[in-house]
């Protein structure tokens, strides 16, 4: 896997101070130095608290997760490669190596599947059922299994994060970006990971009709042409090139 001073741990925020400070310890002691919150405003201490756990904090000039990711990646991060989790405690820091050891092997972005390994009570059944449609329906019009397009856990390289054309300002981002990486020809791989429940204190930023309609219709985003994209579950198949 790359060397952790090779990445930076993005986290977008909006008031998530229950949990960030230990989202952003788990990092830290997995041997990560630049972890970089980028943060909606909160109001209830989310920056301060990440602050004082040794996270770089910056405050979002606008609003909405897609926007964060896109000013974190392009303004605040410089490092060659991008480790994206939540900072709401149901990413695990353990799974990091997992995530980035694709990323020496010839491919440029990484989804964590959720659905490997979900505990109990991570995910409603309306999701669980959201999620499968919009994972179906993505297959069908991009021919590509990405398994759970949805998953905020994401490894990628800042290179390959400039070719894709990214205009989602809320949740539908990791949509968007699972469409580009078909359209773009990106090499693209799935691994394992596991999903958690968030913890007690801690509440969801997620609307499910409104997000997940967001979602849906991020989905189509044009047929992409025929690629080499690759994708797995507990394997991959053999990368695309990366100058494709």
């Amino acid at each position: 896997m790359p060397d952790p001073e090779q990445v930076t741990v993005l986290l977008p925020t909006y008031d998530e101070a229950a949990t960030i400070g230990d989202v952003v310890d788990g990092f830290r002691e997995h041997g990560f130095d630049d972890v970089l919150v980028i943060d909606g405003d909160s109001g209830d201490g989310t920056r301060e608290i990440a602050r004082e756990h040794g996270a770089r904090v910056e405050t979002q000039s606008a609003s909405g997760k897609g926007q964060a990711i896109r000013e974190a990646v392009r303004e605040h991060i410089d490092r060659e490669y991008v480790l994206m989790a939540d900072g709401d405690g149901t990413y695990r820091p353990e799974d990091a190596d997992a995530m980035l050891a694709p990323l020496e092997e010839g491919y440029d972005h990484v989804i964590g599947d959720r659905f490997a390994d979900m505990e109990d009570g991570a995910m409603t059944r309306l999701n669980r059922i959201g999620n499968g449609l919009i994972n179906w329906l993505f297959g069908t019009i991009h021919r590509e299994e990405f398994t759970d397009i949805l998953s905020g856990y994401r490894a990628f390289s800042r290179s390959s994060f400039e070719r894709l054309h990214l205009s989602a300002e809320g949740f539908g981002i990791e949509t968007e970006m699972a469409v580009e990486c078909a359209k773009q020809g990106i090499p693209t791989t799935v691994v394992p990971i596991t999903y958690l429940e968030r913890p007690a204190g801690s509440n969801t930023n997620l609307h499910p009709i409104r997000d997940g309609g967001s979602s849906s219709s991020n989905c189509s985003g044009g047929r992409k042409p025929t690629t080499r994209c690759s994708t797995s579950g507990a394997s991959a198949s053999r990368p695309a090139s990366p100058g494709r």
